[in-house]
């Protein structure tokens, strides 16, 4: 028995996805943190699909995060009624990047999603709108948990520095 090593730690789930992963964010990256980054460019990627098919889909470059995310269908959905249809004006938008249980391919998972922070300084988005009138004795209209609860500053929110994930294997 004295021919195995007890001292070694087994490897986590982290060093699995360091060794073997995607150069593309993944959920167990971002784990259970939550991540204050804006977009810094969108563009167009063919991707590999199961069983040899391609398709395009879009790609998100951070200004703090050193690998791109590839924008699924529930994230694409979160950008669009957001910012809109067209992706230039999601480029300078804050987002907060979290994950969340999620089921593919009818397996549970985690998948990593977005939550608008900030809209984009300067766009015709990120602008004020002139203020309405007021109303006579107007009613305070309710607002979703989610949306009055600031975006928490978590111990492991980089901020404004770079997170580096390190080199992928390819």
């Amino acid at each position: 028995m004295t021919d195995f090593n007890d001292d070694l730690l087994t490897p986590t789930e982290a060093d699995l996805e360091a060794c073997y992963g995607s150069k593309y964010l993944s959920a167990t990256e971002v784990g259970d943190r939550k991540i204050r980054t804006k977009i810094a460019k969108v563009r167009m990627e063919e991707l590999q699909r199961p069983g040899g098919k391609t398709q395009k889909k879009f790609v998100l470059g951070f200004s703090t995060i050193d690998k791109e995310m590839v924008v699924n269908i529930t994230n694409k959905t979160t950008l669009v009624d957001a910012l809109g249809k067209n992706p230039a004006d999601w480029i300078g938008a804050e987002v907060g990047l979290l994950t969340e249980p999620t089921t593919m391919a009818g397996k549970p998972t985690r998948g990593v999603r977005m939550r608008l922070l900030n809209k984009p300084l300067g766009s015709k988005l990120g602008e004020a709108a002139p203020a309405p009138a007021p109303e006579p004795n107007p009613a305070p209209a309710p607002v979703a948990a989610a949306e009055a609860a600031p975006w928490p500053d978590e111990a492991g929110d980089p901020g404004p520095e770079a997170i580096d994930f390190g080199e992928a294997a390819e």
